[in-house]
């Protein structure tokens, strides 16, 4: 039984020609041809219904997933391995004037030669081992190499023991609504046919982790990912008396200054350690221009976990967030003082004091006096969705800006709470029967020759579905929460279907370079000729009732 390196490279072309653009209704378009390509296959027109559509809840867009079970005939057995892809890509507009040619690979990479490209990128090109485009790398490649297994299996299951369940997923590129969807389904399927899950294989793409490094990487569990974000509160003033007010502007560029790509902030853990925080939005909140300076202002990161929980990433961003404002306070009072001692006058201390308070001790210190608040900003936020308020981080915003405002708060302050997405991490450590099965597996497929040793990782270090296989205990999801605005109204999680797959994770994937830049492109020979019986022997031991050898 063996993948076919030239049906993968035909699979990944017509899939990478479909445009699926993230929150487009084109994204639908790919599970549509990959229900084709499978509904031809004698097996799926046997059992029609082990295929069918899984359309997002409440997408206004009506985007589709497709799911697709298969079940070994060798013997009995409810061993079941689920596998996941995502069928969107982010957008093509980096391409400019090549943006035409993005979901073509032949025609993009003639184009390619006309132009001036860094030096490793034409070189890659002109090898002849790379394949460009739009998604061939993230990750319609790994898509492919799920529906040939599919192809595969489905000729033969005389010779497979366990089942398959694969979930073709939306939306992965922007608030994971295919996955969310999907994991109901999961569920249902898991208890209809008494299916044991024993792990759950995604096969998004796989790179460099540092700018000098040969490793092709096989991962187990997965990269978690918050969001601290901070509504920040100053006091306006007339440019021509700054002193006299507050700047939020300056509140969250030492915010930045502090948390932006600091190092001190990686979580550790089993001798994997995330990047650093990153800054994903920062804007002031004026509506116009004029000669007032700014009231307010809003900056949030992307915050990388391997163990730390939402509370503890609260307890530390909100202990940053007093000792920046405290910094800020100590220079505006020196340089107060300097501006009074030139111009000759009396200096007086500056009245600001620093306070942080997070969503929920703010909401805490409301509800005492009115008890209706939760209401109140429930009805609050279901009025800005019927507005067409679609974004779920600046609904988040609002309702901190509303709660603010109930509070009748005047001094200046940063509120900390958390914008949604949310993707728990996932750590394999070997404490079941199925996740030690899965380390030995992947710790055997390592390969130490050669000039691209082939390396196994814990943590999956880029975000993905795999996180919404298991959650962390309870109390840290409670505080999550109770510190994102809008969670249950504008942002859903399946919580209790979560829970109820708690599955071991895993990566195994293509390689490449440049996801989300024009020059994306995928090595050939790793992907579609060494990467796919790494795959096949993954999948097929975890399948199986047996243990592999030692």
């Amino acid at each position: 039984m063996k993948l076919d390196g030239q049906r993968l490279l035909q699979l990944t072309k017509e899939l990478v020609a479909i445009k699926s653009v993230v929150g487009t209704p084109e994204e639908s378009n790919v599970s549509i041809k990959i229900e084709e390509i499978l509904r031809s296959l004698p097996y799926f027109k046997k059992h029609p219904e082990k295929i069918f559509l899984v359309e997002n809840e409440e997408d206004p867009l009506g985007r589709q997933s497709l799911m697709v079970s298969l079940e070994g005939q060798k013997e009995e057995s409810t061993k079941t391995v689920v596998l996941i892809g995502h069928i969107d890509t982010v957008g093509i507009s980096d391409y400019g004037d090549l943006s035409p040619y993005a979901t073509n690979p032949t025609l993009l990479m003639e184009k390619l030669q006309e132009r001036s490209l860094p030096p490793q990128v034409r070189e890659d090109l002109s090898s002849g081992s790379y394949l460009f485009g739009r998604g061939v790398l993230d990750m319609k490649s790994g898509v492919a190499m799920i529906v040939h297994l599919l192809e595969v299996l489905s000729k033969d299951l005389s010779q497979v023991s366990g089942n398959l369940v694969a979930a073709f997923v939306s939306d992965e590129e922007g608030n994971s609504k295919g996955m969310l969807s999907c994991v109901p389904q999961l569920v249902a399927l898991k208890e209809r046919h008494g299916y044991d899950y024993t792990v759950a294989i995604d096969t998004d793409y796989t790179s460099m982790r540092t700018l000098q490094d040969p490793h092709r990487y096989l991962y187990a569990g997965t990269i978690g990912k918050l969001m601290p974000s901070f509504y920040i509160l100053g006091k306006e003033t007339h440019v021509g008396d700054p002193f006299g007010g507050l700047d939020p502007n300056e509140l969250a560029a030492e915010l930045v200054r502090r948390i932006n790509l600091n190092v001190d902030f990686s979580d550790e853990s089993m001798g994997e350690v995330t990047v650093p925080p990153v800054t994903l939005r920062l804007r002031d909140l004026k509506p116009e221009y004029s000669v007032q300076t700014n009231r307010d202002a809003t900056v949030y990161f992307n915050y990388a976990t391997h163990s730390q929980t939402p509370d503890e990433v609260l307890q530390i961003m909100k202990a940053e967030a007093l000792e920046a404002f405290d910094d800020v306070l100590r220079k505006l009072q020196k340089q107060y003082h300097r501006f009074t001692k030139n111009m000759q006058m009396n200096e007086a201390l500056l009245p600001w004091k620093a306070k942080v308070v997070t969503y929920e001790e703010l909401l805490f210190t409301v509800a005492k006096k009115n008890q209706e608040v939760h209401k109140y900003l429930d009805a609050y936020a279901k009025s800005l969705l019927q507005e067409g308020l679609t974004d779920e981080r600046d609904l988040a915003l609002m309702m901190v800006k509303k709660l603010h405002e109930l509070s009748e708060e005047k001094e200046p302050m940063m509120v900390l709470y958390f914008s949604p997405p949310y993707y728990p991490h996932m750590a394999v450590t070997g404490k079941t029967k199925e996740e030690a099965k899965l380390l030995q597996v992947l710790e055997s497929l390592t390969r130490d020759e050669g000039d691209h040793p082939i390396v196994f990782r814990k943590f999956y270090p880029y975000i993905s579905d795999l996180s919404y296989f298991s959650l962390p205990e309870e109390a840290s999801v409670d505080t999550l929460k109770g510190n994102m605005p809008g969670f249950g109204l504008s942002y859903k999680l399946p919580l209790e279907d979560i829970r109820k797959l708690s599955l071991p994770v895993a990566n195994i994937g293509p390689y490449g370079f440049d996801a989300h830049q024009y020059t994306e492109r995928i090595h050939m020979e790793y992907s579609y000729e060494n990467l796919p019986a790494l795959f096949l022997e993954t999948v097929l031991t975890m399948m199986s009732k047996e243990d592999p050898a030692p």
